[in-house]
């Protein structure tokens, strides 16, 4: 089974970088939010407090209350900031990602599809060869004797034509695939995209 080259070390760097930078703006948010709660708990309760409180208390209670409105509205601003830093670091990382996928891309470039199908193409053609040529020169080395045989007028006078038959095309390697062509690129484009091609078989006997 051939294993496959990491396609995406630098990808996945960049990835990686991201992820942690947005770690970093989710705690800032989490802190920010949490003493927004804070804030308005606090608040509530003052107002409450308000209700029943004397002139002098509610002088006091009136000064607080404002600075606790202050201070949500200067985390309500710095959330704001830090939704403008999240967008401006995913600017940033698709810039760095695009480099980075296409630095990856010279991984994926070493794994040619037609060099691997012309390989087995070549294989498939030289076993065939092999065979077929053993086929042939096992015929050739016996026909002599066999036609001697057949060819004789007496002989062929005795039986019919079609039992003396002995020629090399009927000791070829029989083939009856229906299909024109042996590899058919849409089966190619199946492989490619990693699934079995629909029409393809495993053979039920393995060739050695």
């Amino acid at each position: 089974m051939t294993v496959v080259d990491d396609l995406f070390v630098e990808t996945r760097k960049t990835v990686k970088q991201y992820k942690a930078k947005c770690r970093d703006l989710n705690k800032q948010e989490s802190e920010l939010k949490s003493e927004l709660v804070a804030i308005q708990t606090e608040h509530t309760a003052n107002l409450i407090s308000q209700e029943t409180a004397t002139l002098s208390e509610r002088i006091y209670l009136n000064m607080q209350a404002k600075g606790l409105v202050d201070k949500a509205q200067v985390i309500n601003a710095m959330l704001e900031e830090l939704e403008d830093k999240r967008t401006d670091l995913k600017m940033q990382t698709v810039t760095s990602l695009q480099e980075a996928i296409t630095k990856d891309a010279r991984v994926k470039s070493q794994y040619d599809t037609n060099e691997i199908v012309d390989t087995h193409l070549y294989r498939m053609f030289t076993e065939l060869t092999e065979i077929g040529g053993q086929f042939q020169s096992q015929y050739r080395a016996i026909a002599p004797d066999i036609l001697e045989l057949y060819e004789d007028p007496k002989v062929q006078e005795a039986f019919p034509t079609n039992q003396l038959r002995f020629d090399s095309d009927s000791y070829k390697m029989p083939y009856w695939q229906a299909n024109k062509t042996v590899v058919h690129r849409e089966d190619i484009r199946w492989a490619c995209g990693g699934h079995m091609p629909p029409n393809i078989r495993k053979p039920q006997k393995e060739v050695k």
